[in-house]
């Protein structure tokens, strides 16, 4: 039986794509955005070819150019060019989206070398004062 194993437990068949889909970040929702319109369009074009045809074609099987008229040919070329100009506007905005983590890449290097800096700043102020092996009024150590 697919989807259960020998205990009678159902598996979670779509787990990766639901995960894929719940990933928080930019790209995959533009990912998902550009999936969509690309299968909203292809839909689109078969319903427009099919608009030309008496009865149902066979799978695979596409009509011949003549049978399109010229406003449908000219639809499915505006069409097409509006996928176009839609993948134009998501290879701006993550050109955008690039120069935005470049920004920050270069804001943090700094950032970093300064906090380890600090690090070693604090760890050397901690040992002032101690012994040279733990011993002294900052070890934690009372005289008997």
């Amino acid at each position: 039986m697919v989807g259960s194993d020998d205990c009678g437990f159902t598996e979670g068949l779509g787990s990766v794509a639901d995960d894929e889909r719940s990933a928080s970040g930019v790209v995959p929702g533009l990912v998902e955005a550009f999936a969509d319109q690309l299968r909203a369009v292809t839909e689109g074009l078969q319903g427009l070819v099919g608009l030309g045809q008496r009865g149902p074609l066979a799978p695979g099987v596409f009509p011949l150019p003549g049978a399109l008229s010229a406003a449908q040919m000219t639809s499915i070329a505006d069409s097409i060019a509006a996928q176009r100009r839609s993948i134009e506007a998501l290879q701006a905005q993550l050109s955008s989206f690039d120069n935005q983590l470049a920004a920050l890449e270069q804001i943090l290097g700094p950032l970093a070398q300064w906090s380890a800096t600090w690090a070693e700043l604090e760890k050397r102020l901690l040992n002032t004062g101690r012994g040279p092996a733990g011993q002294g009024p900052a070890s934690g150590t009372s005289p008997q």
